[in-house]
């Protein structure tokens, strides 16, 4: 039941999360790490990036990455291509598409065992 609760609670956020890449119109554009936000939580320390992004007004703004590493990646003055949805540059982060489909699966397959035993066709 924990499982289940847990796995349902999990895709709930993700998607959450990309709904508003999934509704609407997202837009790719060049990006420059200015430096890594930096957390400590019970002992280990965790890097964010921070990313100069361009506004839709031709300025630019400091958007974080939503992703949390254990190392400093990727490095200070590396430019790279993010994705935001359209009109919502503050939502910027750098797209990892293999990494975010395979949360999706681990945690689409664990909400499935748990259904399947619950209901006893597992």
């Amino acid at each position: 039941m924990t499982g289940l609760a847990l796995a349902g609670a999990g895709l709930a956020h993700l998607l959450r999360s990309d709904l508003p890449f999934i509704r609407g119109e997202t837009r790719r554009v060049p990006a420059q790490i200015i430096r890594h936000q930096i957390t400590r939580r019970g002992g280990a320390t965790l890097y964010s990036a921070v990313l100069l992004v361009p506004d839709e007004r031709g300025g630019f703004i400091e958007v974080r990455d939503p992703l949390t590493t254990p190392f400093p990646t990727p490095v200070i003055g590396e430019r790279l291509t993010i994705v935001h949805p359209a009109g919502f540059p503050r939502l910027a982060r750098i797209p990892y598409p293999w990494f975010r489909g395979g949360v999706y699966a681990l945690l689409g397959y664990v909400l499935v065992v748990c259904v399947l035993e619950l209901t006893g066709l597992g």
